[in-house]
């Protein structure tokens, strides 16, 4: 049992950091220092599953020599947004 209240508290945390990613990854991305967040794993689930309630496509990735991780959206309707195109 105490297995399942570790998961939650885990899914938790990243319905919560997802809360907080969505806005940014309304404007297109998200990007934050690896040694800010406890898990960068859990960051970046958080920003897919921010994507996903959206529907939204995203990427997400670290970068180990700048220390960062990313998370961007890749979605059609983003990209027609900021390019011009119609």
């Amino acid at each position: 049992m105490a297995a399942s209240k570790v998961t939650d508290l885990r899914k938790r945390r990243i319905e919560r950091l997802a809360d907080e990613l969505e806005p940014y990854l309304r404007r297109g991305h998200a990007i934050v220092d690896v040694d800010r967040v406890p898990s960068p794993d859990e960051w970046r689930a958080a920003a897919r599953l921010a994507a996903r309630r959206n529907g939204w496509q995203v990427r997400t990735g670290l970068s180990r020599i700048e220390g960062r991780a990313f998370a961007a959206r890749v979605d059609p309707e983003f990209e027609a947004s900021w390019s011009g195109r119609p």
